[in-house]
This record gives structure tokens, sequence and C-alpha cells, in this order.
């Protein structure tokens, strides 16, 4: 262990259960992942939730170490040091479970996607697919606990959501009957970036990932919130 890390400062923004407050306390898939990785060093890791902007914000002035969930891009490689895949992202596409639509998959998906109210959130990027799709089919809302309450209600007939939040809001909401549906996912790498000079420290969480995956701690996280990898 390197005696001179005694603590970690990462940012992130709020997206149960991955990264949340609750009680007080900050919880959640992500953190919980991270958090054990650097206990395999002995180091403590400081966690603060804010909207997205103010993260790298705080990145810029140098005020947090890192920043998790992230998607690697070209752009943000120039800037930060990536870690080693956190997690997989999983984006569905959800029904509710009366509802018997189905897709053939020799025709365009984007096409018959037309034909129905899709519910996706104000403000997010999806895939090029989804986000091409306009009016009157494409309808925005607020936060993902709007998507699930307008799909129960019928307000809409499809909603784009990651299937992770889905099933923790659908339960914290008591929300039932809702499905995904069958041959669509998104799927994305996440990761944890690093200032550019912290590489030391990029380093030690990619050696402490490794011991908690073999020690079975990063599935048995999943498993404590009712999820898989």
């Amino acid at each position: 262990m390197d005696q001179k890390i005694q603590t970690v400062r990462l940012v992130a923004d709020p997206y149960p259960p991955y990264q949340y407050m609750e009680g007080g306390i900050i919880r959640g898939i992500d953190h919980d992942i991270i958090a054990a990785s650097f206990e395999e060093h002995g180091i403590d890791m400081i966690t603060r939730l804010f909207p997205w902007d103010e993260c790298i914000k705080m990145l810029k002035e140098d005020k947090a170490d890192g920043i998790f969930q992230i998607v690697r891009t070209p752009e943000r490689e120039r800037a930060y040091i990536f870690s080693k895949t956190l997690r997989n992202a999983r984006t569905v596409i959800c029904r509710r479970t009366e509802d018997t639509m189905s897709f053939v998959e020799d025709i365009n998906f984007s096409e018959q996607l037309k034909k129905y109210r899709v519910g996706v959130v104000k403000g997010y990027s999806y895939n090029p697919l989804i986000d091409r799709l306009g009016e009157p089919s494409r309808m925005e809302v607020d936060s993902q606990e709007a998507l699930l309450t307008g799909l129960r209600r019928g307000e809409f007939d499809l909603i784009v959501i990651d299937w992770g939040v889905a099933k923790y809001l659908a339960n914290k909401m008591e929300i039932r009957g809702i499905d995904k549906l069958e041959g669509y996912e998104i799927t994305r790498q996440l990761y944890v970036a690093f200032q550019r000079n912290r590489n030391h420290i990029a380093d030690l969480f990619n050696s402490g990932l490794d011991r908690v995956k073999e020690k079975g701690i990063y599935d048995g996280i999943f498993e404590r919130y009712g999820l898989t990898p």
C-alpha cells in the first residue's frame, strides 16, 4: 500500500441504485464497488454527489481526484486517466406486461418504433436510433420516476431506461407489471476517470477492483441490490 495515500476524493451525479444518498449516507452499487476496491489498499473514499456539470467543474478546479460512472470517449481520454471497466450499463425498452406488441428483426427497428409512444428523459442521449425519434413518437419527461408512472398509467406504450434503475425504482415505487422488450439492449462500458496526475491512484483502484472480483465481493454487491453484473 502507498502510505502517502489515505483518502481519495470522488464525485458523481445521483443515480440510484448506483450512487445515491440514503439516511445521510452515500451508497449504491458503483459507489460500494469502488469503495471496496480502495479498501483493499486501506484507502478511504470520500464521495460527493452533484449534478453532472458540477462534477466536471470540480475536476477542472482540482477539487476531486476523479469521477465515476463515466463513458470513455477520445475527448475525455485526453483529459483523464481511465480505470479498468467498472460496470456494463444496460439500457432497455420496457412495456407493460399485459401488452403484446412485438418487433420483427428483419425490418428497420426505428420504423417500427414510430408506431408507438416512446417515453424518454429530457436531455438524455441514448443512441442514434432513439435520439432520432421525433414527435409524436418521442415523448419527453423530467425523470426516470415519471417514465415508470407514465408507462403504468398508459401515457406511453414503451419507455427507454436503464434496467437496473427500472428494477430499483419499480420496487421502491411499488409499480408492478412492467417487463423488458426482448431483442433490444444498449450496452455501454462505464469507468472511473482520474485526474491526469493521479495515475498512481488509478493503478491502486485497478488492482483493488481485480481483488474484489476474485473474492466474489463484486458479484455480492450486485446481489445485495437485487441485480446481477
